[in-house]
């Protein structure tokens, strides 16, 4: 797992509950776990390009990327396999240095390939079949964060987190 570099994170179900609010203007609203997003901070300290992916578009999602310090989100992404290796050829990067963290069938074609891939809990069944990792968390209630520790403390670095907050 040490070529890992970039880990890719879907949105709906993996960093929140998979729920979305809407009010009667054009307003949505989606819960974020503040535990997942200091883990993800923490990854991208450590040097990891962090980038979001996801199948629907919302400015909530990009205002979160920015709270956590995600400078590329990608929404809207139909076709998440295609998109993914555009951007892994324009990073000059492959599915080796991938860590491919989702829940849902769109999921699929990329972290099947990924060099590693995690989902929460309640993921689909065929996410679960092919992840590295199932957590024992659902998605946007620390699924993120158990899977990004992780994949840390298999490459050595998790301790240099928690030496950061000592």
């Amino acid at each position: 797992m040490k070529e890992i570099n970039t880990i890719f994170l879907d949105v709906d179900g993996t960093l929140t509950n998979g729920k979305v609010y809407l009010d009667n203007g054009k307003n949505e609203f989606k819960a974020f776990n503040v535990k997942d997003g200091l883990m993800v901070v923490a990854a991208i300290k450590m040097g990891y390009d962090v980038i979001i992916m996801t199948g629907r578009k919302s400015e909530v999602v990009a205002r979160r990327a920015a709270e956590l310090g995600i400078e590329e989100y990608y929404q809207g992404v139909r076709d998440k396999k295609t998109a993914l290796e555009k951007l892994m050829e324009k990073k000059g990067i492959n599915y080796s240095n991938l860590a491919y963290l989702g829940d849902d069938l769109n999921d699929l074609a990329v972290m099947s390939k990924a060099r590693f891939a995690g989902c929460p809990a309640d993921a689909a069944d065929e996410v679960k079949e092919i992840s590295d990792l199932v957590s024992e968390f659902k998605g946007g209630a620390g699924a993120v964060r158990e899977i990004l520790t992780h994949l840390l403390k298999s490459k050595g670095e998790y301790h240099k987190i928690v030496e950061s907050f000592s």
